[in-house]
């Protein structure tokens, strides 16, 4: 169970130091029995003998540790607790997860021999200035949520990622453009442009195109259940009516390679190790597509001009159909799965009455599917 997190006045003072805003003074919990002790209205004293007192209490439980025969808590090995221990119960998508590990590995290197309570915040914040303001953030989120699992434990006095500043992202990629993705698709694989096509008639995400199967296709409807949202929005349950437009890419998908996907390929050599870690071994994964994408891309040189961060992606095409759509005079909110009021809460998400958001992909995308 993850620690409560701390009231804004609190946090960024260490752990077991709190500003009691009533009368303006610090206030210091001892952690061995929870008693309170006055620490009066000097901040900068208030948290230097919290930062002492924490470090004593946690040498204190470093050496019961030893006589236990506990091995030394380094930021590894706590790293494979909170992996083993606090991700599992949150369910997250198997995306976040492979991002995650990238993550960890940057962690695990940046702070190699490190036990938790040496790490500084200037060791975090030279780890965050070497990744772009995206990735810096991404892994500031969760070197934060790590160190208070460490510090709720006692194995540090304080948090120092959460000490140091989100950077400003620039969102520095362009749009498609029509022409530029027919030129795209023309150098594409047939598989890749069945996901193009998909893309672009349902406005869906690389995962959930990748997760589309042919036995979700019953009663003239296509149903998805969008992975990223459905913890959280009851328009993430979409039933897409299979118009005569998506039924003309579902005809597509249907080859002479048996597989459950929609979109889907015969490796050229199938590997044990990775067939076995597939749901089939014709399915194909978001970093293959993503780089058979840019390949694809950069053969058609439609973007030459454009410099490399501002190629626009797989994903940029969700935003092209949307823009589609409304230029059709479509209303490409449900097409999308964005949540509106109207909707009842599907809380349960196991429950046979689940409530389905209707959508009809009818987008005409014959000017770039030729």
């Amino acid at each position: 169970m993850p620690p409560r997190p701390r009231n804004k006045a609190n946090r960024s003072l260490p752990q077991n130091l709190y500003f009691d805003a009533r009368r303006g003074t610090y206030r210091y919990r001892r952690p061995s029995d929870g008693k309170w002790f006055q620490f009066g209205t000097d901040r900068a004293k208030a948290i230097d003998a919290a930062k002492q007192l924490n470090l004593t209490f946690m040498r204190g439980a470093d050496l019961v540790s030893k006589v236990q025969g506990v091995a030394s808590d380094s930021f590894s090995s706590f790293l494979d607790t909170y992996e083993r221990e606090v991700l599992p119960p949150r369910e997250l998508a198997k995306g976040t997860l492979d991002l995650y590990a990238v993550r960890f590995r940057q962690f695990r290197k940046a702070f190699e021999g490190k036990a938790v309570d040496e790490i500084t915040i200037r060791m975090v914040a030279e780890l965050l200035d070497s990744l772009t303001p995206r990735a810096a953030n991404q892994a500031r989120a969760l070197l934060v949520d790590v160190f208070n699992h460490a510090a709720a434990k006692g194995l540090c006095p304080d948090n120092p990622a959460a000490n140091t500043i989100p950077k400003i992202e620039r969102k520095q990629r362009r749009r498609h453009t029509v022409d530029g993705l027919r030129a795209i698709r023309e150098k594409s694989p047939a598989w890749l442009q069945n996901a193009i096509d998909l893309a672009l008639i349902t406005a869906q995400r690389r995962t959930d195109i990748l997760s589309m199967r042919f036995d979700d296709i019953r009663d003239g409807f296509l149903y998805v259940i969008q992975q990223k949202t459905a913890k959280a929005s009851d328009a993430a349950w979409i039933r897409f009516r299979v118009t005569p437009q998506l039924q003309e890419v579902i005809s597509r998908c249907r080859d002479n390679v048996p597989s459950p996907f929609l979109i889907h390929r015969r490796p050229e050599r199938k590997r044990q190790k990775q067939a076995e870690q597939k749901e089939h071994w014709t399915k194909i994964e978001e970093r293959y597509l993503t780089r058979a994408f840019k390949d694809a891309r950069d053969e058609a040189g439609c973007y030459a001009d454009w410099k490399e961060e501002e190629q626009p992606g797989f994903h940029e095409i969700r935003a092209l159909s949307l823009h589609l759509y409304k230029k059709a005079g479509k209303d490409g909110q449900k097409i999308a799965g964005h949540a509106s009021e109207e909707m009842t809460r599907n809380y349960q998400r196991g429950h046979a009455d689940v409530v389905w958001s209707d959508a009809v992909p009818d987008l005409d995308i014959g000017e770039i599917a030729r």
